[in-house]
């Protein structure tokens, strides 16, 4: 889990808010719920879908594959 926010290309916007709230690699991330990074300002969309993929977890659990 020592992967930068940088690294992973979010938006500039994104990355400026993460790194106010004091997330600098997304280990630091690691204890927030998915809820939780939702209600960060800014992070949503493909942001969203790239820092869950580096934290290891689903997007969208509850989503069904067809």
């Amino acid at each position: 889990m020592d992967t930068k926010l940088a690294d992973l290309k979010l938006t500039p916007w994104v990355l400026t808010e993460l790194n106010q709230h004091g997330y600098e690699v997304i280990g630091d991330m690691q204890h927030l719920s998915s809820v939780e990074i939702l209600r960060i300002p800014g992070v949503c969309g493909q942001d969203w879908r790239k820092i869950a993929k580096a934290l290891g977890r689903e997007p969208y659990p509850d989503r069904k594959k067809r």
